[in-house]
């Protein structure tokens, strides 16, 4: 079987609409259909994970895909530590999340714990905050199939097409 096997019904503009291929391709092209798991239901979101000795967050993203802002899900896990490279406004973000009472200690885990939602400006703010540490949260944040924001079409700029 080969490409010259399948034929196309194209519209007045000459776009593709339809195929029309031989019944054991399309057979062995439904066989497949079980193997191909959606990531999220239908209108519902795509989990993504961070992982980092031992702690577990997970959150998604939301709004422009290009520049998405990311909410945390209530109970992810934060590191105790922040490294000393850590930017002062996500040292402070730290700190007012420590005081308004959405960071809260969970000693049982050596972390602190979200008591809440938390939707932050980036992918990267979220995972630094998690983290303690800089990170490109665009690499760092993973689906269940383990494809990254970025794999995942996050954060990636459109060209513009020239007229």
């Amino acid at each position: 079987m080969s490409t010259q096997d399948i034929w196309f019904i194209t519209d007045a503009a000459g776009r593709k609409t339809h195929a029309v291929l031989p019944i054991a391709l399309y057979e062995s092209l439904l066989a497949l259909s079980p193997m191909v798991k959606a990531t999220a239901k239908p209108g519902g979101r795509e989990i993504y994970t961070l992982s980092q000795k031992g702690l577990i967050a997970t959150g998604y993203p939301e709004g422009v895909r290009s520049a998405p802002d990311f909410v945390l899900i209530k109970d992810s896990e934060a590191s105790l530590e922040a490294a000393p490279s850590l930017p002062e406004h996500v040292k402070a973000l730290r700190e007012k999340y420590l005081g308004d009472g959405t960071f809260t200690l969970c000693a049982e885990r050596s972390c602190f714990k979200l008591s809440r939602d938390l939707r932050l400006k980036s992918p990267s703010l979220a995972a630094a905050l998690i983290t303690g540490s800089v990170r490109n949260g665009l690499d760092c944040w993973v689906n269940r199939e383990g494809f990254s924001l970025k794999a995942s079409g996050y954060g990636i700029k459109r060209k513009k097409k020239r007229a």
